[in-house]
């Protein structure tokens, strides 16, 4: 086999372990056969309060449970590469899916805070957000809820040291992790 070749393949298959990894970890179905994830700050109150966060230091991540209409566990872990993320927290969803399916919406609430919203079937799902260096943009990560189903919405509350305008933002919701 050319040595070229081989390479590619060896590459493809650390990046293939890489994310198959990164999802296993964050799969609450497998938290009982998981190590105990690193805690991580994060606030997840009903009703969030952006000036609660204000005093926070930037992390670039958190980890949220998110308020959802169903008895299911729905989470989302956040990544953002630029570390200016200093809160994170679910939003109250309402009655069913007020966004397109496969949408993810994003509006300021004020001007460092975002409110994500996208719609997800009813079983448990460990979703993905992740945030570019310049803040350009976001890639949400959903793993696919098969059957048929009524979607709900999902709504994150995201607080970022600096101000960061919606309207800038490119957005990207992958349903599962099939690329």
């Amino acid at each position: 086999m050319h040595p070229l070749r081989r390479a590619a393949i060896l590459t493809g298959l650390i990046v293939l372990v890489g994310v198959l990894a990164a999802c296993t970890a964050t799969d609450p179905r497998l938290e009982d056969e998981a190590a105990p994830p690193t805690p991580v700050p994060t606030a997840a109150p009903a009703a969030p309060t952006p000036t609660s966060a204000a005093t926070s230091v930037p992390s670039g991540a958190a980890h949220v449970a998110l308020t959802v209409a169903t008895d299911n566990a729905v989470t989302v872990d956040v990544t953002d590469a630029s570390s200016s993320l200093i809160g994170a927290a679910s939003g109250t969803p309402g009655d069913g899916a007020s966004v397109e399916a496969y949408t993810l919406n994003v509006a300021n609430t004020s001007p460092t805070t975002l409110r994500l919203t996208w719609v997800g079937g009813p079983c448990d799902s460990a979703n993905r957000l992740i945030i570019d260096a310049d803040r350009h943009r976001l890639v949400l990560v959903q793993p696919e809820c098969p059957g048929d189903a009524i979607a709900t919405d999902r709504v994150l509350d995201l607080e970022f040291a600096i101000p960061i305008k919606a309207s800038d933002l490119e957005t990207f919701l992958q349903d599962g992790l099939d690329t």
